[in-house]
């Protein structure tokens, strides 16, 4: 390009550069508070079976040593208690995650509601650690110990469930177990063919090995089947940085080369997610994904950091739109905006929930906004 057509340009757009699209326009805030308590890891589900279908309920970690449930009959506008949730096996409590069984899996039924958490997180010295799962079959009344897929004695996290073609129940997890073969944490799956009460071996899905002066962790895994049928999981690759990654799968179970980073995610004004993401379907089948903090290309935290959720189908452009629940104070560390959750409800809005740091401690809001365009 000349000197002179660059100059007349660049009014425009710097120099040699494309065009960036303009930064998504930030309604004010509707967001409310759910609870006025301690809350971390928050889950968000929308009942597809039951008397209750079509109800919302939310979990989170509360104090490290439990978690709430709260159910909405209004679309997130009021929330009520509906019970307390501990784990009483071993000390120390983090990451739980809630599920709605989709379908009849052997004696597990549809509807029955899993709660799965990891329990004996002690760090110094490291503690034997496990993955327990819960299940409810009153709607998330009452829960009882159903199995415990995954033992270790360094660190399991952040469970994870679909069912995949075969109707097999699978979970993934994040796990710090093969740290002596040079993996400080990698992904991983177990299948159950009876519902959840039995597994089989764990099969590797991300595993990156460590760099000489990096500790690689892929971990945080989100899976999703789309209207395809195919699989999409996001997760973050931590160590040089914390970006967020993609893949796709035909059957929920390979996902191809586990050493493949993935495709990073990225949007069309050059903006990356670090730390904790998730993603959701949409209902015109693109995908939602949002994470805890948002970086420029160079490093440097960006402006609309907190405020945006990306939306694309996984294999082109990805644009911004406002978050209903910005949290412009979003930092590395487990409450702003750590690990929000989208979910896109009948009425044709979008329902956020996110961490907010408050006097106090930390505390989960929700707000609504409209489906993105």
């Amino acid at each position: 390009m000349n000197r002179l057509l660059c100059l007349v340009l660049l009014h425009f757009t710097a120099c040699g550069q494309s065009p960036q699209p303009a930064a998504p326009v930030q309604p004010a805030s509707s967001a409310r508070m759910v609870a006025d308590r301690q809350a971390y890891y928050p889950r968000l589900i929308q009942l597809a079976h039951g008397p209750e279908k079509g109800s919302l309920l939310l979990s989170f970690d509360t104090d490290g040593f439990g978690g709430a449930l709260y159910h909405s009959t209004d679309g997130g506008n009021s929330w009520r208690l509906r019970s307390e949730m501990a784990d009483t096996t071993k000390p120390g409590h983090c990451c739980s995650g809630l599920w709605e069984v989709p379908q009849n899996l052997g004696d597990t039924e549809a509807g029955t509601l899993f709660w799965t958490t990891s329990v004996g997180k002690g760090r110094d010295p490291r503690t034997p650690t496990a993955m327990n799962m819960f299940i409810s079959t009153d709607v998330g009344k009452t829960w009882t110990l159903f199995s415990t897929p995954v033992r270790g004695n360094v660190g399991l996290w952040e469970a994870e469930f679909i069912v995949d073609p075969q109707g097999r129940l699978v979970m993934y997890y994040s796990t710090e177990e093969h740290r002596a073969e040079g993996f400080n944490q990698l992904l991983a799956h177990k299948i159950s063919g009876d519902g959840g009460k039995t597994w089989g071996p764990e099969v590797r899905d991300v595993a990156v090995p460590d760099l000489p002066n990096k500790k690689m962790r892929p971990g945080m895994a989100i899976v999703r089947r789309l209207s395809n049928g195919r699989y999409v999981m996001t997760y973050e690759i931590c160590g040089l940085g914390c970006d967020t990654y993609l893949r796709f799968s035909e059957n929920g179970t390979d996902w191809g080369n586990p050493a493949d980073w993935g495709t990073l995610v990225e949007s069309t004004a050059g903006h990356r997610f670090s730390h904790a993401p998730t993603v959701t379907l949409l209902p015109d089948g693109r995908l939602a994904v949002i994470g805890q903090m948002l970086y420029n290309r160079d490093g440097s935290l960006a402006k609309e950091n907190g405020t945006v959720y990306f939306v694309g189908d996984g294999t082109g452009p990805w644009t911004e739109h406002p978050a209903p629940v910005p949290v412009p104070e979003a930092s590395d560390n487990p409450c702003p905006n750590y690990s929000s959750q989208l979910l896109p409800l009948s009425n044709g809005t979008l329902l956020e929930v996110a961490l907010k740091p408050v006097v106090g401690g930390c505390r989960p809001f929700v707000a609504a906004g409209p489906l993105p365009k």
